[in-house]
């Protein structure tokens, strides 16, 4: 099932459960005035679908510390595959489990494999330019495969966008 496939009354759920995950059924059956029972089977077939992944707090990473945001490009050397994945890709999930697991390392919020002269771009939360500097400087060469990098520092973020268009 596509986006096409959504009528009217999905996209709707979908866009008002966008911009706020805990309105109640109750208040989305008064606004897009449907029975109760049939917005929450709609929201309920949705999940199954995949179409809402989950819920969660939008947490602001600068609350929490994070002052620094950078764009981190790596160019990889190319191996065969292991067990299925590139080699950008076993690179990328090691970066981010690391960043996950250890608490001198960065946030790294994205980690994607790319085209053109790089292979991974990172999206990188630093409390500070050093741990910045440190997660550059000594983290990432000391991963095997790293044959360079390129830094762009965020000096203003204009806007983040964190939900879905869902026009045909």
């Amino acid at each position: 099932m596509g986006a096409s496939a959504l009528d009217e009354i999905d996209k709707q759920i979908l866009e008002i459960l966008q911009k706020d995950g805990r309105v109640p059924v109750t208040k989305l059956s008064e606004i897009l005035s449907k029975p109760r029972t049939t917005i929450a089977s709609r929201i309920e077939r949705l999940e199954k679908l995949g179409y809402i992944r989950g819920y969660r707090a939008e947490v602001d990473p600068r609350k929490l510390g994070y002052r620094v945001v950078a764009y981190v490009l790596i160019s990889v050397a190319r191996t065969g595959p292991v067990g299925g994945k590139s080699s950008q890709v076993l690179l990328a999930e090691k970066i981010l489990k690391d960043s996950e697991e250890r608490d001198d390392l960065p946030w790294v919020e994205e980690a994607s494999v790319i085209t053109g002269p790089y292979d991974i771009l990172l999206k990188v939360w630093a409390r500070s330019i050093e741990e910045l500097s440190k997660f550059l400087i000594e983290y990432l060469p000391s991963l095997g495969g790293v044959v360079k990098t390129e830094t762009l520092l965020v000096l203003e973020c204009v806007g983040e966008r964190h939900y879905w268009p869902l026009k045909q």
